[in-house]
């Protein structure tokens, strides 16, 4: 059976790379991976890591998700040779935290730009082609900050939460044409992400004292759950490797089940006051 043609975006670290590798070193060789990255500086580790699978097993590409004419000539130069992508991996992201009044209207651009939009233009991309073969699978890494809003997380909230909308919307559609949509969404990760220097009094100018402080505190309570309760890239990893081999996937997964209660509690309070009162109580009591 020939290998499924696999393109992952955001692979230069964390989720992506790790996906990449993992696919890439599949002993059966079931897959031909496509890691893509914005910035090819970083493509080094990747390389080293997957060594003989390279230019085997693994292509590397530069890929701009917020560029459309990347986009284009990224796939069409995998079409050109594979003649189809068989799996979608949407993970690029860009993280935001902070206070949602003190965030330039280009940065919070910038994040939709990657988060959403980035994962707008691909599987616009791959979509035509997949329901013209009645075949394919659409896999978005998305965040339980996109199932609940997470405090001064708003921005990355908001379009983990577009993430989600699409998906539930398009999966329907895709199911008619046979081809799967599937959102993964992991808690802490531990892996680097983009947080803003809560000490620097210049990037909150104007804002209360209580505000601050309040910030401060919820940095040092994520902290202490990415330490106790985070997982790791290949973790989550080993998830979406086991999804691709589920004949009927879900449309959702948890990757940490110790979060899966938290859907659960949204999913059965239409009013929103249970999962309200219980980020508050975590954040702020």
């Amino acid at each position: 059976m020939a290998p499924r043609i696999v393109v992952i975006t955001g692979c230069s670290k964390g989720i992506g790379f790790s996906t990449a590798v993992l696919l890439a070193k599949d002993h059966l060789k079931r897959y031909k991976v496509y890691a893509t990255m914005r910035n090819l500086d970083k493509i080094e580790l990747l390389e080293e890591s997957v060594k003989e699978e390279l230019n085997q097993t693994m292509f590397i590409k530069q890929l701009d998700v917020t560029s459309d004419e990347s986009v284009t000539d990224v796939l069409e130069s995998i079409y050109n040779v594979e003649g189809r992508i068989d799996v979608l991996v949407n993970n690029a992201s860009i993280g935001l935290m902070g206070i949602l009044e003190t965030h330039p209207a280009q940065l919070t651009r910038q994040v939709f730009d990657t988060n959403f939009f980035g994962v707008v233009r691909l599987t616009k991309a791959v979509i035509p082609k997949m329901k013209s073969n009645r075949e394919g699978h659409i896999i978005n890494i998305s965040s339980m900050a996109g199932v609940n809003g997470v405090p001064f997380n708003s921005i990355y909230s908001a379009s983990k939460f577009a993430v989600e909308g699409m998906s539930e919307s398009l999966a329907p559609l895709l199911k008619k044409f046979n081809v799967k949509l599937s959102i993964i969404e992991p808690g802490p990760i531990a892996t680097e992400f983009n947080t803003p220097d809560t000490n620097t009094d210049d990037q909150y100018e104007g804002v209360d004292e209580e505000t601050k402080q309040l910030l401060a505190n919820a940095v040092t309570k994520m902290e202490s759950a990415l330490a106790n309760m985070a997982q790791s890239p290949d973790e989550i990893a080993q998830n979406i490797a086991d999804v691709l081999v589920e004949e009927n996937p879900h449309l959702r997964y948890q990757t940490n089940k110790m979060y899966t209660m938290a859907t659960a509690d949204k999913l059965t309070d239409p009013t929103g006051d249970k999962t309200l009162e219980t980020i508050y109580q975590k954040f702020f009591s």
